[in-house]
C-alpha cells in the first residue's frame, strides 16, 4: 500500500494578518510611542538596524577623507565634494523610507504539513502606494522549530497598487506545532550604500502530521471472508454503484466518478450499496509504560498515521479509537485529517481514559524489538514498521 493523500488546503489568512514597517510603534499611543522610539535609537533589536554596505563603508572612509582635505586646504571644490558625498547618503535614507511606506506582507501556509514532505511557504505582498512603486526588498522567515532561516528575495519591482506572491518551499522533519516567522525585510534601495533592516514579525502556526514510513501489513488469510461482508441496498461504502450525487467537501477522492464529472463538467461522486463489517477499527493506547522510548513512540505514530491512510483510500477503515476515548467514524477525507491533527498532537499518557475496543477486526499495536513496532490483527500479528 503506498496511497498518499495530497493536502492543497491552505488556511485563508485573516484581514488583520497583514504587517508592515513601524506596525509596533503604530500599536501604541504618543507617550509611549515617543519613549520606544528613543529607545530603539538608543539601542535598536537587532532585526531593526541600519549598517553599510562594503561600498558604504568606502564611500564614509573617503567622505571622512575629504572633509580632512577640505578643511586643511580651504578648498571650495573639496567642500562641494564633501556636500555631496553627504547629501548621497540622507537621500538614501530618504528614498528607502518612501520605498518600505506602504509595503504590506502576510504568510499564507497550508492547513498542513507532512513530515518529511516539502511544503510552501507563501508570502503575500501588497503595495498600498498610489503612486512610486517598491524595488529591491528581502525578507528574513525562518521555521522556529527546525531553526532553518531563509532570504525570500522580490525580484521584480511591486507596483503602486499591486500584490505579489513570494514563495519558499520548506520540509519539516518531525511531527508537531511548527511556528513560521518573518522577522525582518531589509533593502538595498536605492544606491547599495546601506543596508536597512526593519522589523514588523509575523508569526504562524502549523500543525505536522506524522511522516510515512514503509511497513508490512497483512492480514491473516482467516479474515479475508469476514471482511467481504453482505451488500445492502441503501448508501454506504460498498462495491455497488447506487446513484451520482454532487461532491461535498470531505468526500474520499476515491468516489470521484472522474468521467461523468468530465462529461458534466463539475465533480460528481459514486454512491454505492453499504457494506456490513467491511473495515476494520484501529485503536491507538499511547500508554507510557509501554512507549518510553521517544523514537520507539514517533515510529508508532507515523505508522498508525500511514497504514490509517492506506486503509482509507481502499474503503477498509471504519474507525479510530485514541487511547479509549471515544471512537471516531471514518467516512470522509475530514474525519482521516482530525485524526492526523491527532497524532500531530499525541504525546504518551499515564493510564487510558477507557476500556479499549475489542474484536476479530480491531487493530492494535505493540513495541517490538530494536524500536519496531508490530501491529496485531485482534489477537494474530499483522505486520510491522
Amino acid at each position: 500500500m503506498n496511497a498518499s493523500i495530497a493536502i492543497s488546503l491552505a488556511a485563508a489568512p485573516r484581514p488583520g494578518d497583514w504587517s508592515s514597517v513601524g506596525v509596533e510603534a503604530r500599536q501604541r499611543n504618543w507617550p509611549e510611542r515617543f519613549w520606544w522610539l528613543l529607545w530603539m535609537i538608543i539601542l535598536p533589536p537587532e532585526t531593526n538596524r541600519t549598517r553599510p554596505t562594503r561600498a558604504g563603508a568606502i564611500l564614509i572612509v573617503v567622505s571622512f577623507g575629504i572633509g580632512l582635505a577640505a578643511y586643511n586646504n580651504a578648498n571650495n571644490v573639496l567642500f562641494v565634494a564633501l556636500s555631496l558625498l553627504l547629501s548621497s547618503l540622507i537621500l538614501s535614507g530618504f528614498l528607502s523610507w518612501i520605498n518600505f511606506r506602504g509595503v504590506r506582507w502576510r504568510l499564507s501556509l497550508p492547513a498542513h504539513w507532512r513530515a518529511g514532505e516539502p511544503g510552501p511557504v507563501r508570502l503575500e505582498l501588497s503595495n498600498a502606494k498610489k503612486i512610486t512603486p517598491t524595488y529591491n526588498l528581502l525578507f528574513h522567515a525562518r521555521a522556529c522549530r527546525l531553526g532553518a532561516t531563509e532570504s525570500i528575495h522580490l525580484p521584480d519591482r511591486l507596483e503602486a497598487g499591486s500584490e505579489q506572491a513570494l514563495e519558499w518551499i520548506f520540509q519539516p522533519v518531525e511531527r508537531g506545532s511548527e511556528k513560521v516567522e518573518v522577522l525582518a525585510v531589509e533593502s538595498l534601495f536605492p544606491f547599495g550604500f546601506l543596508r536597512k533592516m526593519s522589523g514588523g514579525s509575523l508569526q504562524r502556526e502549523v500543525w505536522v502530521w506524522p511522516a510515512r514510513v514503509p511497513y508490512e501489513y497483512k492480514p491473516p488469510s482467516s479474515h479475508q471472508a469476514h471482511l467481504a461482508g453482505e451488500a445492502r441496498r441503501r448508501p454506504g461504502t460498498g462495491a455497488d454503484l447506487l446513484n451520482l450525487r454532487q461532491y461535498r467537501s470531505g468526500d474520499p477522492p476515491r468516489l470521484v466518478h472522474w468521467k461523468a464529472s468530465a462529461r458534466l463538467r463539475e465533480l460528481v461522486v459514486r454512491q454505492t450499496g453499504e457494506e456490513q463489517q467491511a473495515g476494520y477499527h484501529l485503536v491507538l493506547n499511547p500508554i507510557k509504560a509501554l512507549w518510553g522510548d521517544p523514537a520507539q513512540f514517533e515510529r508508532l505514530c507515523s505508522f498508525s498515521a500511514s497504514l490509517a491512510e492506506d486503509l482509507f483510500m481502499v474503503g477498509r477503515l471504519r474507525a479510530v479509537t485514541i487511547h479509549g476515548g471515544r471512537t471516531q467514524s471514518m467516512v470522509r477525507l475530514a474525519d482521516l485529517q482530525t485524526f492526523f491533527d491527532q497524532l500531530a498532537r499525541l504525546q504518551p499518557v499515564e493510564h487510558a481514559a477507557g476500556r479499549a475496543p475489542e474484536g476479530p477486526d480491531v487493530i492494535t499495536f505493540q513495541p517490538g524489538i530494536r524500536q519496531q513496532v508490530h501491529v496485531h490483527l485482534g489477537s494474530q500479528f499483522a505486520g510491522a514498521a
